[in-house]
């Protein structure tokens, strides 16, 4: 149920960044091809800010996909930059008279290709053009990137029979897109420059570009399942349920459910509120948190809490958060998760910041290291 969620969760970041791109589609086709925008000319450029989240959109649809998670984090909101300052920019041109805008809608009307060039704010429309093309070349380039680091062989074992990997063919779609934008503005760059003409060609490119996100929505819209590849089960190493944290016992059942939450007395509302944060709200996979952030998150004093954490978990922070970690690196390795990732990945996946830190604490918690505990599990399957 969970995975699920968070497929339908990824899905909506997908579906928003092709809205995003279909709208604007609409909109061009709708206002400046069939003249509509005469009736409305203060709707002139409303959409153009927007776009910017198109390409952050996608960025944050393949990191949960990626990492498994359905997530918006406070970082997020970064994305917004750029939209916020092309708004700001559109100022002069918003605060323009109704005569002056219906006379730019006109121009666009008459001629779609003045679109590039009319209707800009302090920054020349056409610099957007430009930078919209180059953040989204960036972020993809980063997510190849990305992939490659966590999965080497992601899309040479995608589109095996029977194993289509839906991220996989998103990538390449998408993939298609962003490789005609970019040559589409590495023409008008040249042309700009005398150095070659673009007179035709990039109209061909545009419309190429067009073709990759036509292919985009039919296999998002149509598509008959889009989950990842199956997650291969096996036996699991005996291990106790102790506060939610897989901690091993020798002789252990399977599933037997111990709790030492209270070890015998009334919980405090302070460890209650800790328990909540860590086993419900998971911010122990969130890299690099300290005690003085936890605090903050629980709205309690860092020495109280750090108290609290001594007395009642017998741990330090940092012992607490590891234990965490540790035990969600734990159930992934259960999932199957290295079996497509690597142990830097796993790391990272399970909040830690090096792939060092996460080797000396699982060795320190579970007696081995993360590869032999891996080996040992592969071991039990077969």
């Amino acid at each position: 149920m969970v995975k699920d969620i968070s497929v339908r969760s990824n899905d909506r970041f997908l579906d928003s960044s092709l809205f995003l791109y279909n709208f604007f589609l609409m909109v061009y086709f709708l206002w400046i091809e069939a003249g509509y925008i005469l009736d409305m000319p203060s709707m002139l450029r409303v959409m153009s800010p927007l776009l910017y989240l198109c390409a952050p959109l996608f960025y944050v649809y393949v990191r949960n996909s990626l990492e498994k998670t359905r997530d918006w984090r406070r970082s997020d909101w970064l994305h917004f930059i750029p939209v916020v300052i092309h708004y700001l920019d559109l100022i002069p041109y918003f605060l323009e008279p109704s005569t002056f805008k219906l006379e730019n809608a006109a121009l666009a009307v008459a001629d779609p290709l003045q679109i590039d060039s009319i209707a800009s704010g302090w920054i020349p429309i056409r610099f957007h053009y430009v930078f919209r093309i180059l953040l989204q070349t960036g972020y993809y380039s980063y997510l190849l990137y990305w992939i490659y680091s966590l999965k080497p062989r992601f899309f040479q074992d995608a589109f095996k029979p029977n194993s289509v990997n839906w991220l996989a063919v998103v990538m390449v779609c998408m993939g298609w897109v962003v490789i005609f934008q970019f040559s589409f503005l590495v023409v008008e760059l040249l042309s700009v420059f005398r150095l070659a003409t673009s007179e035709g060609f990039d109209s061909l490119l545009r419309k190429l570009s067009l073709v990759g996100l036509f292919f985009l929505n039919v296999y998002i819209n149509f598509k008959p399942n889009h989950q990842f590849n199956s997650i291969k089960m096996g036996k699991i190493p005996a291990y106790r349920q102790v506060d939610s944290l897989l901690v091993p016992v020798d002789g252990a059942v399977i599933g037997e459910k111990v709790d030492i939450s209270s070890n015998g007395n009334q919980v405090s509302p302070i460890k209650k509120q800790i328990i909540n944060l860590l086993e419900n709200e998971k911010v122990y996979l969130e890299g690099g948190l300290d005690l003085a952030q936890f605090s903050k998150l629980l709205g309690i004093q860092k020495n109280q809490v750090s108290h609290v954490i001594n007395g009642e978990f017998g741990k330090r922070f940092n012992e607490l958060l590891n234990q965490y970690r540790i035990n969600h690196a734990i159930h992934l390795i259960q999932q199957g998760y290295l079996d497509n990732y690597t142990l830097a990945a796993l790391a990272e996946q399970s909040g830690f910041n090096s792939r060092i830190t996460f080797f000396n604490a699982f060795k320190k918690e579970m007696g081995t290291s993360p590869s032999e505990f891996w080996k040992g599990f592969q071991e039990n399957i077969h």
